[in-house]
């Protein structure tokens, strides 16, 4: 699974990684006046305002970036996206790619997979060997007799025990962004950078799915499909979600794609890194 993951990451791509990255291997230090020249970027505004004086933030450099992924591989997983694509095999082919990239810069990979249940760890290591362990794991965890999807789990287990500082790529289906998820990603973006990708959902509507129930897990009653009015409804609310789930992460400067097949990987995982890129600056 790494290896074909490996195949599939071109060089723009880890041009892209890199340069999105390159300079965040940096940890606060200390602060100093303002001299003409520095970066207006590393100007600490709170800092200034209480002594009156331009401070600008001090860094030291860290060798390495911590990447902590962290995998839905609940039920929910077992399922299909929209295009029909299976959703386990998108979710290990982004992880393969998001780690082959991040080893080839040298940096850490871990990650946080599970379910509503449990939330399991894996530490931080580098080689392509242990990537192949964290995608087998994944392919080993999502199956039928999982307990149902819920990432604000494996988020919530993040802000609990994970204490250094980490790029952390969540990879979910289409989740509500209810309070409860709203309220551990806050707490998770005050400790960590985070990226998101979402793996979407099949349309329970499509009548290209209705022979493939089993695939899907569940589907839409007849009655249902055929009230126009209904299904009308049903879409209007399934995209004001979406939209909804964009709209709160954007306010938190959270870069976030939706990916629909492994096809799309490596083309989603680089407008998710340009879009992380602009996430921060503006």
């Amino acid at each position: 699974m790494a290896i074909y993951a490996h195949e599939r990451v071109r060089g723009v791509l880890v041009g892209e990684y890199g340069s999105v990255f390159k300079g965040r291997s940096m940890d606060f230090d200390d602060l100093r006046e303002y001299i003409p020249g520095d970066d207006i970027k590393d100007i600490d505004w709170k800092a200034t305002a209480r002594s009156g004086a331009t401070r600008i933030r001090r860094y030291i450099a860290v060798r390495k970036h911590n990447i902590m992924l962290v995998i839905d591989t609940g039920r929910n997983m077992t399922a299909v996206t929209d295009s029909g694509s299976s959703k386990k095999d998108t979710v290990i082919m982004l992880a393969g790619v998001i780690g082959t990239v991040a080893l080839k810069h040298g940096d850490l990979v871990g990650m946080v997979s599970g379910d509503k249940g449990h939330s399991r760890y894996h530490p931080l290591k580098t080689g392509m060997t242990h990537l192949e362990r964290l995608l087998q794991v994944i392919d080993t965890s999502v199956v039928d007799e999982s307990d149902e999807s819920n990432i604000a789990s494996q988020l919530e287990y993040v802000v609990r025990n994970v204490r250094r500082k980490m790029i952390v790529v969540v990879i979910s289906d289409e989740i509500e962004f209810d309070e409860s998820v709203r309220s551990v990603v806050k707490r998770l973006r005050a400790q960590h950078e985070i990226l998101w990708l979402r793996v979407s959902d099949a349309d329970l509507t499509m009548r290209s799915f209705i022979a493939d129930v089993e695939q899907i897990g569940h589907i839409l009653p007849a009655f249902i499909r055929r009230n126009k009015t209904v299904m009308a409804a049903f879409r209007r609310e399934e995209a004001e979600n979406r939209q909804k789930f964009e709209r709160e992460l954007n306010r938190m400067a959270i870069a976030t794609e939706t990916v629909s097949s492994e096809e799309e990987a490596v083309p989603k995982v680089f407008r998710l890194l340009e879009r992380h890129r602009s996430a921060r600056y503006t």
